[in-house]
């Protein structure tokens, strides 16, 4: 640990016992003994003179100090690794993972994504399609694209759009069940969304606070890449984001029976971990999603009539 600048290996080191929170699960992973990484730690704290970590009964927990060394360390570290990859492979490019909510992948970002890859051949975007909640804990992403609140513990989050919702449906349902107020919505068949957010009962706290909602029997369809077709085919009527269903409202292909929009507390968020270490590809790549959401939520509110 001489010299003015800590080894590039003492520093991995560092960021994997930051990852695991275990010095025996971080020498498994570097092919290390525990004593090796150990004293590695304690030598990179003895030479910035604070701890990064608090040794307790149950593990492992970062300090402070820890935490933000851990984002800048983690961030200069993948920029020396992009470095070498690309010096040492000019034809690569780099691969980001990004975690998007399946109808945002399949409305939004998909039919826009090679504009993004014109302006950044160098960068490749791996998309999963994930919820934020009920999968594999252990997978980490440099961001995710999610419909939610925009409260998440440990994650940063930027609103892109998707908080107007409005109901929807097919000409040709409601060509069979006109509806001219909102007593005729008991007419027509009622489509639920099996997910959070969107609800019926929020739409109806708005709109009919005096109608009792759809039957506990209505049909479910689970999530809005499910949902959307469905009500495209004249199977029922829907509470869609305005912002997914303006394309089909301005086609004909689908009709707001009351014209309303529902401001409601769920939306398309850009998250990302804290603390941030994705890099300037990432940012890039960051950058350029909430710029095509902005753009995506002022058409939506000029549309609504909310701009």
């Amino acid at each position: 640990m001489k010299g003015t600048r800590n080894s590039l290996s003492s520093l991995r080191i560092f960021l994997t016992a930051a990852e695991t929170l275990n010095f025996s699960r971080a020498a498994e992973a570097l092919n290390l003994t525990q004593s090796a990484v150990s004293k590695h730690v304690a030598a990179l704290e003895d030479r910035l003179g604070t701890a990064l970590f608090k040794r307790m009964p149950t593990g492992l927990r970062l300090t402070y100090a820890g935490a933000l060394y851990l984002e800048r360390i983690s961030a200069a570290v993948r920029l020396i690794d992009e470095a070498d990859a690309l010096v040492a492979n000019p034809a690569s490019r780099v691969a980001l993972n990004v975690a998007v909510s399946p109808s945002f992948a399949q409305f939004f970002l998909l039919p826009r994504l090679s504009e993004f890859f014109e302006s950044h051949p160098e960068i490749r975007v791996n998309i999963r399609p994930r919820l934020l909640h009920g999968r594999d804990r252990s997978e980490r992403f440099d961001a995710e694209i999610q419909l939610h609140t925009g409260y998440v513990s440990g994650m940063s989050a930027q609103y892109l759009c998707g908080r107007e919702m409005t109901l929807v449906a097919a000409p040709s349902l409601l060509a069979r069940h006109p509806v001219n107020a909102v007593e005729d919505i008991a007419q027509l068949p009622l489509l639920k969304r099996a997910q959070r957010g969107y609800g019926w009962d929020e739409w109806r706290a708005d709109v009919a606070p005096l109608w009792s909602g759809p039957a506990a029997t209505a049909a479910e369809y689970e999530g809005f890449s499910i949902l959307l077709p469905a009500v495209l085919n004249g199977l029922g009527a829907g509470i869609m984001p305005l912002c997914m269903v303006l394309d089909p409202l301005k086609s004909g292909q689908l009709v707001r029976p009351f014209g309303e929009t529902v401001e409601g507390r769920y939306g398309y968020h850009l998250m990302q971990p804290r603390p941030n270490v994705g890099g300037p590809y990432c940012q890039a790549f960051c950058d350029w999603v909430i710029a095509q959401g902005q753009e995506l939520n002022a058409r939506t509110r000029s549309y609504a009539g909310l701009a």
